[in-house]
């Protein structure tokens, strides 16, 4: 470092010149030492506020702290519930797969059996066709043997009037036959001529020649508007 130091004159001249150099020091020592004390000063006002900043950042820091502490508890409880959940979530997706797979076995049993059912319907309703058709035919010979149930109905009815009517004849047949065998019990006892003058009644043959002329009974009335052109038996005279 150069020396900057004047030559003086005279000591007096040194002696001004430290002086003035003296005061300048001074000077700048109070300026540096008012510095230093306002610096002093403000360190202090910004050491209490950093204080005051640092107080409010521990507490803070703490709240902040406590905050992660329940927050990681309530992470620590998500995250067993997470995997609960994701552990149900996968037995649940299992058993849905299961279940899916059966259900596509059911479903492609069921699909046979419709096809199945399709097919058999299909033959139902050919045979429903068929029989249909068969019974369509059947009706009509159902009908066809009705008609010849009443006709033969109504030959039964007028075959049942003939019985009538030949039972009839045959009873009349016996009482006539049972009649004449009285007559001739009694003609045997006595004779005709005397029969016929005494009584006055006709012979044997006369009597059944007079029933056998009776009017004809509704019966035989009956019959011949069933029957015109059955024979009718006449009497000889």
């Amino acid at each position: 470092m150069e020396d900057d130091t004047p030559v003086f004159s005279s000591l007096g001249e040194e002696v001004n010149y430290w002086k003035e150099k003296a005061a300048e020091y001074k000077e700048g020592q109070d300026n540096v030492q008012s510095q230093f004390d306002e610096f002093v000063e403000d360190s202090k006002e910004l050491e209490a506020e950093l204080e005051s900043q640092l107080e409010q950042a521990e507490k803070k820091i703490s709240d902040l702290s406590k905050i992660k502490q329940s927050f990681e508890l309530e992470n620590d409880k998500l995250k067993d519930r997470l995997l609960a959940t994701t552990n149900e979530f996968s037995f649940t997706v299992s058993s849905l797969q299961d279940e899916v797979s059966e259900y596509s076995g059911k479903i492609s049993d069921l699909q046979k059996y419709v096809r199945e059912l399709e097919h058999n319907n299909d033959n139902l309703e050919r045979g429903n066709r068929a029989m249909m058709c068969s019974l369509e035919d059947f009706e009509k010979k159902l009908n066809e043997a009705i008609e010849k149930n009443a006709l033969l109905e109504n030959e039964v009815e007028d075959k049942a009037g003939l019985q009538d009517m030949v039972q009839r004849l045959k009873d009349e047949s016996r009482d006539l036959h049972t009649e004449l065998s009285t007559i001739r019990r009694k003609s045997f006892n006595k004779k005709p001529s005397d029969l016929d003058l005494q009584s006055g009644s006709p012979g044997p043959e006369s009597a059944l020649t007079h029933h056998l002329r009776k009017p004809p009974s509704r019966m035989d009335s009956s019959m011949e508007s069933q029957y015109p052109h059955q024979p009718k038996y006449q009497p000889s005279t």
